[in-house]
C-alpha cells in the first residue's frame, strides 16, 4: 500500500474496523515506513488524551457553572487583535450572540469595501428581479374567478375531448376494404410463365 492509501485508512486502522487482510497491510506499511509510523502514534497519543480527558472527572453543576463564569469573563475582557476565542456550547446564547457581534465589527472594520460591494450587489439583484417581472402576472393575479357553473361546463368538454382521444379511431363499416386473399401458388406460377 501506498502512504496516502494507509493515511487515509488511519481513523479506521485504529478503531478496529477494517479486515484482516487490509490491516495487515497497514501493519507491515507501518514496519516499512517510519513517517506513517510515526503520524498512527501520535493519532493514537491524541486519542489517549482525549478519552483520558472524557473519562477524567463527573460533569457536575458546579462545573458547567464554573465554565459559564470563565467564558463570560473571557468574553466581557478587552477584545485583542487576532482570531477571537472558540466558544464551547454551555457558555450560553447571550455571550453567543455577543461574540458574533463582535466578530463581525471586527470584519466589518477589516473589509469595509467587501461588506460594502455585497450589500450594493444585493441592491441591483433585487432592482433587477423587480424590473423583470411581467405585467400580465399581475393582471392574472386581479382577475376574478369564472363562476363554478362554467368551471364545471369546462370540465365536462375537457372530459369529452379525453374519451374522444382515448378511442381507438377505426373507420366506418362501409369504409373499411375487404382483404385480398392470396391466390394460390399454380396461378402464380402461370401469370409469370405468361409474362
Amino acid at each position: 500500500m501506498k502512504c496516502d492509501e494507509v493515511q487515509s485508512l488511519c481513523g479506521a486502522y485504529l478503531d478496529s474496523e477494517l479486515d484482516t487482510r487490509t490491516s495487515l497491510e497497514i501493519q507491515q506499511h507501518l514496519k516499512a515506513c517510519p513517517a506513517c509510523a510515526r503520524l498512527f502514534a501520535e493519532e493514537e497519543k491524541l486519542e489517549a488524551r482525549l478519552k483520558a480527558g472524557l473519562d477524567r472527572g463527573a460533569r457536575t453543576a458546579a462545573l458547567w457553572e464554573r465554565l459559564e463564569r470563565s467564558v463570560a469573563a473571557a468574553a466581557s475582557a478587552p477584545a485583542r487583535p487576532g482570531p477571537s476565542p472558540s466558544l464551547s456550547p454551555p457558555a450560553g446564547w447571550r455571550v453567543l450572540f455577543q461574540a458574533l457581534g463582535e466578530q463581525l465589527q471586527a470584519g466589518w472594520g477589516r473589509a469595509r469595501w467587501a461588506w460594502a460591494g455585497l450589500g450594493m450587489a444585493w441592491v441591483v439583484i433585487l432592482a433587477l428581479n423587480f424590473a423583470a417581472r411581467e405585467p400580465e402576472a399581475a393582471l392574472a393575479a386581479g382577475k376574478q374567478l369564472p363562476p363554478v357553473a362554467e368551471v364545471r361546463f369546462a370540465g365536462k368538454q375537457k372530459q369529452l375531448m379525453m374519451a374522444d382521444l382515448a378511442a381507438p379511431a377505426e373507420p366506418a363499416p362501409g369504409d373499411k376494404p375487404k382483404p385480398l386473399l392470396p391466390s394460390p401458388r399454380s396461378d402464380r406460377r402461370t401469370e409469370t410463365l405468361n409474362t
